[in-house]
């Protein structure tokens, strides 16, 4: 039997969040316009809505079919994750972990979704990470997470996502 596990995928303005559910789902979806503000040094577009896609990831426990949902980075769009949280079985948090600015944005995203979805596995997916410069220990310290939780994810690599997706979907390995 095939299960059908939802999950979002979150994180600060320019995190990668497009870019992890289309790596995952080539065919997703999503509504993307131009930046207006001073964070058009950091990308020309953004996503306003949501970016949705599926895929079938599977492992020796099983299949699973992940129907993702990327929400936008920004702050004014924060009335939509716990929409968009109803019914999910996990959550990825994506941060660009080069970005000291990015990394408290995080902080504050971790706290929004222990307050709504309080007990749904999640993980840190750290983009841009030199490990060197900031161990996992310190990075999940500073967040307000286990250190467990921290994922080392570039959104570009099919299999980087796959592996966050894995974790979250009880899947152990394979992929389509």
């Amino acid at each position: 039997m095939t299960d059908i596990v939802k999950i979002v995928v979150s994180g600060p303005f320019g995190a990668g969040k497009t870019t992890f559910v289309r790596t995952a789902c080539p065919d997703a979806l999503g509504v993307e316009r131009s930046v207006s503000d001073e964070t058009s040094r950091l990308k020309e577009q953004t996503t306003v809505a949501l970016d949705h896609g599926t895929v079938r990831v599977s492992g020796r426990d099983g299949d699973a079919i992940v129907t993702l949902f990327g929400t936008p980075g920004q702050e004014r769009f924060r009335f939509m994750w716990p929409v968009l949280a109803r019914g999910m079985a996990g959550y990825v948090l994506l941060v660009d972990a080069s970005r000291l600015q990015a990394q408290a944005q995080l902080k504050s995203i971790v706290r929004s979704f222990a307050q709504f979805a309080p007990g749904v596995p999640f993980v840190v997916a750290a983009n841009r990470w030199n490990r060197d410069e900031l161990p996992a220990a310190q990075l999940a310290q500073f967040l307000g997470v286990p250190e467990a939780t921290i994922e080392s994810c570039d959104p570009r690599e099919r299999g980087d996502v796959i592996k966050v997706l894995r974790r979250l979907s009880g899947t152990v390995e394979g992929s389509e």
